[in-house]
């Protein structure tokens, strides 16, 4: 029998560099007050089943409709819902780029948002090169920086966002201090994981404006856009006339989670290269749940998010009124959309008190489960440090927390959020 540390040397350098995701060890646990992970509790469950019957009264009508239709797709994704996408890029996100469904070859399916970002790094991205990103971030993307062989640089945030005037500090700094170029900027406008905040429309126009002047890439997750309690701001990417330097991405997942389809609009030439790269991971995107997603898409979610989207504010609202009334002194964000509150510890204390111990020793113990403040940044990188604007090894806010309301039904938030308080209040 092969001996387990003689197969560990034979593993690629990378899997030694990073750990287990924070999130896939914490969903193991099963607790009453599942405060963590951001599973979407409000799903349009009736209209499913009703499209797949609608598809198989379909395919009994001609059975060579499945054969043709269930067979290896295009590696960019079916005709039909690129079109389908493409005029709702066009019409309700006021993206100009891109002129409705005659532009459906703009479009690039993948299996989930999550490929999207892994192909816009494996293409963009060389050993060293230096993306940045808010502080905290979307693990699932500063991870995979990492594991490209990426240079994480976090830049500040406050209530509103990333800060465009220390996003061009860090890009000027970060070059000139590590000596390599910064090929990417890394924002979620809308709701963004894990803070929750939504980027005002001004500061939408001054990072556009830093991608030209520098020559960077900005990938714009649009993940959350459609769980917005408010009007909808218009994208980065509807400022990016000549479809030249935002990378937009979308997904399914947030309003029709079981597909796990992603959506892409990208600069012509990434969009070929993209396309090669989704070639070499899974050939093409499953040929049925595209099926269904454009029907959902073409036929119905108009008609079912109004009343999913009121229900996420019916919880947010929940979960926020119980944070003001019990939890301890702190910085906190009040989303207008999307499935995150973020608190995190006054000042030094957001450094220094460690969520992570908190998360494991008192909450677990009490039924009530959060995602640490930790998670949210890579393993290696470094920091743009508001005190001595410079750039300096990784800083971590270990104090901060992401509290998750998308998934408990009202009643049981409210105590939830309420113990986790009483819990902080105690301990911090």
């Amino acid at each position: 029998m092969r001996n387990i540390e003689s197969t560990r040397e034979l593993l690629a350098d990378w899997t030694k560099k990073i750990p287990e995701s924070e999130i896939r060890r914490l969903l193991k646990n099963k607790t009453k007050y599942y405060l963590a992970g951001g599973l979407p509790g409000n799903l349009p469950t009736k209209v499913f089943p009703k499209i797949l019957e609608e598809l198989s009264e379909y395919y009994e009508e001609d059975e060579k409709r499945v054969i043709n239709e269930f067979q290896y797709g295009m590696t960019a994704g079916a005709k039909g819902l690129r079109e389908v996408l493409a005029e709702r890029l066009h019409t309700k996100d006021k993206i100009s780029c891109i002129s409705g469904k005659q532009d459906w070859e703009k479009m690039l399916i993948t299996t989930g948002s999550q490929q999207a970002t892994y192909l816009v790094l494996d293409i963009l991205v060389n050993p060293g090169d230096i993306v940045i990103t808010p502080s905290p971030a979307y693990l699932g993307f500063v991870t995979a920086v990492v594991k490209i062989g990426g240079t994480v640089v976090t830049a500040p945030t406050d209530e509103l966002g990333l800060i465009p005037e220390f996003v061009e500090d860090t890009i000027v700094k970060a070059e000139k201090e590590l000596g390599k170029k910064v090929k990417l900027l890394y924002v979620v406008s809308d709701s963004d994981n894990p803070k929750g905040t939504t980027l005002p429309y001004e500061r939408r126009k001054a990072l556009y404006d830093l991608a030209e002047k520098y020559n960077i890439f900005i990938l714009e997750d649009e993940a959350y856009k459609e769980m917005q309690f408010t009007e909808r701001i218009p994208p980065i990417k509807s400022l990016d006339k000549d479809n030249e330097w935002v990378i937009y991405v979308s997904s399914t997942s947030k309003e029709a989670a079981p597909l796990r389809i992603g959506y892409s609009l990208l600069p012509e030439h990434l969009h070929l290269e993209a396309e090669k790269s989704k070639g070499y991971i899974d050939l093409c995107t499953p040929t049925l749940t595209q099926r269904v997603a454009e029907i959902y898409y073409a036929k119905y979610i108009d008609s079912y998010l109004p009343e999913i989207v009121q229900k996420y504010k019916t919880q947010k609202d929940v979960a926020f009124k119980a944070l003001q009334e019990t939890f301890p002194e702190g910085d906190y964000t009040n989303p207008t959309g999307g499935f995150f509150i973020w608190w995190q510890a006054p000042g030094e204390k957001a450094y220094s008190f460690d969520i992570g111990k908190f998360n494991q020793d008192v909450l677990l113990p009490n039924d009530v489960l959060v995602v640490p403040g930790a998670a949210f940044y890579p393993p290696v990188g470094h920091s743009y440090d508001l005190e001595t604007r410079t750039i300096i090894p990784l800083k971590i806010i270990k104090g901060g927390m992401r509290i998750g309301f998308s998934f408990l039904k009202p009643e049981l938030l409210d105590e939830g959020v309420r113990k986790l308080g009483e819990l902080l209040t105690k301990h911090v």
